[in-house]
């Protein structure tokens, strides 16, 4: 695999702590190659070095890679109970986002890494869906292309190079998962600080690496995603980002997260039952996404295990993290 061997994507420095490393264990056929994270002194913005170069992503991201087909076409009366409870949250999450917005108009949001649009309709049909006009960027055109189908505007291609999208036009932007996995991170979030409208709002949802089971998981820790996390942030240096591209943390919320619970499980069972099958079952890595009572089961504990987490911690291995574009204010007139 092509690797680049990258300073700071913060600060630039090169003056690095080395945390843990660790291997793919997902997905078959990508690489069987260790990678390591380091954390940088300076700064103490975590990253991968030496990480996969981008002319890798069609190798680290395989066509059946989990966030392309969440959907796959599937009528909505087929969504399991998982599936179900989960779009009951995101809903409400929306209706509360919109909100704090403090805008009566019709909305503009944008979904980025959109994958099959299950996101954008789950907006759409929420009690705020009829304010809201859809619109997203995806990476893979094929998911991008089962968006489109379902009435949303989708763009192609990686979201910090894109010259498609109208500065200044956007109330909602909305990046799940996806600051992590991008090579410019920095320059990613600039841009969605110049996509947004005056007192716009960018919610970047990420994993948070000063957490109790990523500290005591390490290479094992399901928040790694080996190699496809390529920047890890915590509330301290995502804020430093935030400042950067000029714009204000307005509000911390760290959730739960069951999936990494269940990759860390995946990763630790494999590492010490090499070439045993079994805990590819017991925690399947993608069959995860499934709707099936035993996946309900898996998430619903480890759902409830972040919980009291959070409760006795005060953190998750997940924040999403709300971060407004201040208001101009009005010049005054010299008399």
């Amino acid at each position: 695999m092509q690797k680049v061997d990258a300073a700071c994507v913060q600060c630039g420095a090169r003056d690095d702590e080395p945390l843990w490393s660790g291997r793919e264990h997902e997905y078959e056929g990508t690489t069987d190659e260790a990678f390591r994270f380091v954390r940088c002194r300076p700064c103490g913005v975590v990253r991968l070095n030496p990480r996969p170069d981008v002319s890798e992503l069609a190798r680290i991201y395989p066509p059946d890679y989990y966030a392309y087909g969440l959907l796959s076409e599937r009528p909505e009366t087929s969504l399991g109970l998982a599936d179900r409870m989960k779009k009951r949250m995101y809903q409400g999450r929306m209706v509360d986002q919109v909100s704090r917005l403090g805008k009566p108009a019709r909305l503009r949001i944008l979904d980025v890494g959109c994958a099959d649009g299950r996101l954008l309709d789950w907006w759409r049909e929420s009690a705020v869906g009829h304010r809201l006009q859809t619109h997203g960027i995806e990476l893979d055109e094929r998911a991008a292309q089962s968006a489109r189908r379902r009435g949303h505007r989708v763009v192609t291609g990686r979201f910090e190079v894109d010259r498609e999208l109208e500065h200044g036009a956007f109330d909602l932007i909305i990046a799940s998962h996806v600051i992590e996995h991008v090579d410019d991170p920095s320059g990613f979030a600039r841009h969605a600080s110049e996509l947004l409208a005056p007192g716009g709002v960018f919610v970047v949802a990420t994993p948070n690496w000063d957490s109790l089971d990523a500290r005591r998981l390490r290479g094992h820790w399901g928040g790694n995603h080996f190699p496809r996390h390529w920047t890890l942030y915590d509330e301290r240096t995502l804020g430093a980002l935030a400042r950067e591209v000029g714009l204000e943390v307005e509000r911390v919320e760290y959730q739960p997260n069951p999936i990494f619970w269940n990759w860390s499980c995946h990763s630790w069972l494999r590492a010490r039952f090499p070439g045993r099958r079994w805990p590819d079952r017991a925690f399947p890595p993608v069959g995860i996404f499934r709707s099936t009572p035993y996946t309900f089961a898996v998430q619903t504990a480890f759902t409830l295990l972040d919980l009291a987490l959070r409760r006795f911690t005060g953190r998750t291995a997940s924040m999403a993290v709300e971060l407004r574009k201040p208001v101009p204010r009005p010049r005054r007139l010299k008399s």
